[in-house]
């Protein structure tokens, strides 16, 4: 059997390579339907009517156009999938054993053989475009789980959550005080008090924890802490390193809608507990009237289902295929989940007569069923079909309500989400200010540096011409010095020359009559002789 080593974002982990299947072609015989891209191209993809979207692909069609909305700049945030997809295409063979080890015993084949990596890596490539061509593959792959090692990496693509920006503010939050720290610090022991990575107090488990959830408390002070966060906090944290939790957060808080269920008014959570209660007398009408004659409200059990998303009861390993739901289609998948427990029980609760007996099986044993058989809640909730249409019709009948019984509600609600964002853009126009102000301060000290510089210029460039002018006066002083030498010199040889002429004259002379004389004088001998 082959392995690989993978690198997830914020972890590493060995897990067994299968072999490479193909994801389902879209054949030629399907109806398609061509979708405009945002950058002009257009994708065809395979039609589908609503009832073929009732397993929840709607919902995951919903969220890439509503992230496709909500992305103000037409970048990607700091290149996520090219980042993200890094990790997963570091996959590299380490070794491999013979087909007959692999086969020697089939009742010992790991659950990763059935893994199809083909699929995930496609994901990883292109998540946005990949849920728009096949969504209904994508919510049956969602329903046997993203693989462990990559699921961080999944979740931060489904979401959009890398940002290295997010991650500075993170660092930075760090370091400011909080006014729930001191709850926030008791509250760790009992948020996951059996699982050993957040078990230990002062561990890095809830250290990290405690990192996280400071920080959001500060970065949003109208929400700052509420318990429901730390059971959504951990299991992020339990697949990706502690900056990248924060963004998640951030973004499951904002574009994901779990804020609303934590702001003092709790308008959000009020508005789920509306749509589950309506959805339940709906779905389950006999189960609905008997928590009615038990004077049983949605708020006594399931608030906390929202809230913390089933960790506080299911184990993390079911919390986390929660999530990958969750991550695709939105907060709207709880309900899925919540009316699947409620029919799998259906028949014990319609037993149960005494309304503290009700509510704790629905705290607490509701969940017992499918513990150890997860499979079977991500194939019950699937089979809840409940339309986004229908969630937005009582989103609107939820919203009139309220605008008849308590409109100062909506009203101070709208007036909180203008403050944030007028909170917010002071935010950035401060952050912006801070790198204008920065950038000034360099400036002035480079335009003093330059001014220094300048006036050590001007004044060699005076010494140099004081130097030069004094050469210049030098040389002249030496020039008419030279021009007088040579003048005398020149008058002194020609006074010289004068007197040798006059001197060989002489001599020429005094020759001239010494040769007469010779002359003479053998004449005279001559005419003695004869």
């Amino acid at each position: 059997m082959s392995f690989l080593v993978t690198e997830s974002i914020g972890k590493y982990s060995s897990v067994p390579t299968p072999p490479r299947s193909p994801t389902t072609p879209m054949t030629s015989s399907e109806p398609t339907t061509v979708i405009f891209n945002a950058d002009g191209s257009s994708t065809a993809v395979a039609s589908t009517s609503a009832d073929d979207l009732d397993d929840g692909s709607d919902f995951i069609l919903a969220r890439i156009e509503a992230s496709q909305k909500e992305t103000v700049s037409p970048q990607k945030p700091l290149g996520i999938t090219g980042y993200l997809a890094s990790g997963f295409n570091k996959f590299a063979r380490l070794g491999s054993t013979s087909k007959k080890d692999q086969t020697e015993d089939d009742s010992h084949s790991d659950p990763a053989d059935d893994i199809d990596w083909d699929f995930w890596g496609k994901i990883i490539n292109n998540y946005d475009d990949m849920a728009r061509r096949q969504p209904k593959l994508l919510t049956k792959k969602l329903q046997m789980g993203i693989p462990d090692s990559i699921r961080g990496t999944v979740w931060q693509l489904m979401c959009k959550g890398k940002s290295e920006e997010m991650e500075a503010t993170y660092r930075a939050l760090l370091t400011r005080p909080s006014s729930h720290e001191k709850v926030i610090q008791r509250d760790l022991a009992r948020t996951f008090p059996k699982h050993p990575h957040f078990a230990d107090a002062g561990g890095p488990g809830q250290e990290s924890l405690m990192n996280v959830i400071k920080a959001y408390s500060v970065y949003d002070t109208e929400v700052g802490y509420c318990q429901g966060i730390a059971f959504v906090t951990g299991p992020l944290l339990l697949n990706m390193p502690d900056e990248e939790a924060f963004c998640v957060l951030v973004n499951l808080m904002k574009e994901y809608h779990f804020r609303g269920l934590y702001t003092p008014n709790m308008v959000g959570l009020q508005l789920r507990l509306y749509q589950f209660e309506r959805l339940l007398a709906e779905m389950f009408p006999a189960v609905s009237k008997h928590f009615e004659a038990n004077d049983i409200k949605p708020t006594m059990y399931a608030s906390q289902w929202f809230m913390t998303v089933f960790a506080y009861r299911f184990p993390l390993e079911i919390v986390f295929r929660i999530l990958d739901t969750i991550f695709a289609q939105g907060l709207e998948s709880i309900f899925r989940f919540s009316f699947a427990l409620l029919k799998k029980n259906q028949a014990h609760l319609l037993s149960l007569t005494d309304m503290q007996a009700l509510l704790d099986f629905l705290k607490n044993g509701l969940f017992d069923v499918y513990v150890d058989n997860v499979n079977a809640l991500m194939q019950d909730a699937a089979a809840v079909h409940i339309s986004k249409s229908k969630f937005d019709r009582l989103a609107a009948e939820h919203e009139m309500q309220l605008a008849r019984t308590n409109p100062e509600l909506l009203s101070g609600d709208a007036l909180r989400a203008e403050n944030r964002r007028l909170t917010a853009a002071l935010k950035k126009c401060e952050e912006q200010y801070e790198v204008l102000n920065k950038e000034h301060i360099e400036l002035v000290k480079e335009h003093i540096e330059m001014r220094t510089v300048k006036e050590r210029v001007e004044m060699k460039v005076e010494e140099h011409e004081i130097t030069v002018e004094g050469l210049k006066s030098v040389l002249s002083s030496e020039r008419k010095e030279a021009e007088e030498q040579v003048k005398d010199e020149m008058e002194r040889l020609a006074h010289k020359n004068f007197a040798l002429t006059t001197r060989n004259e002489e001599l020429q002379d005094r020759l001239d009559r010494v040769e007469v004389l010779l002359h003479l004088e053998a004449t005279v001998k001559t005419l003695r002789g004869n």
